[in-house]
């Protein structure tokens, strides 16, 4: 499929959809929804896509980050997450790393404003991404150890960094 208007609109309001949904979801305890929505957004975005080998290899990269990084927060006691795999085996639920997989359908996509925009990503990622997680605390899908600010502080330089590595990655990727 090319490219077009509507498949970008599709690609970027997908995300908030399930990112909602899984965080939602997690809050009242129905784990399910968001990881649901979010495979039905991948199978369509994978039959509609072209270079598939490209975004599935960015995917696999973005679903082992993030679940490192969600891994270090949670084992740190930083951030205690609402689900099944945490509660039942101390493991990151997969509704926080289905996010992490989706984020990466977007980024040669309905995000590709940012691409090789390294200092963009660096300054975006430090203020926007940390809020994602302020607003997962205030939902009640996620749980901070710290107050809010302290928490947005230290999440600032994480996600300011991961989202430059992103970023790099996925020209990395995308030229070889």
């Amino acid at each position: 499929m090319e490219k077009n208007r509507l498949f970008l609109f599709v690609n970027g309001l997908s995300i908030y959809v399930y990112w909602w949904a899984c965080f939602w979801g997690a809050s009242i305890e129905k784990y399910y929804i968001g990881p649901l929505l979010a495979i039905m957004y991948f199978i369509f975005h994978f039959y509609a896509i072209e270079n598939k080998q490209k975004e599935f290899k960015y995917m696999l990269f973005c679903i082992f980050f993030g679940f490192f990084l969600e891994s270090l927060f949670y084992y740190t006691g930083f951030i205690a997450y609402q689900g099944i795999l945490p509660q039942k085996y101390s493991i990151v639920p997969l509704w926080v790393i289905i996010l992490w997989a989706g984020y990466s359908l977007t980024v040669f996509h309905s995000f590709q404003w940012i691409y090789k925009r390294y200092y963009l990503s660096l300054f975006l990622g430090g203020i926007f991404l940390p809020l994602i997680y302020v607003s997962g605390n205030r939902i009640g899908c996620i749980i901070f150890k710290y107050d809010i600010l302290t928490s947005y502080l230290i999440l600032v330089p994480v996600c300011s960094i991961s989202t430059l590595l992103l970023n790099f990655l996925s020209v990395k990727i995308n030229e070889n």
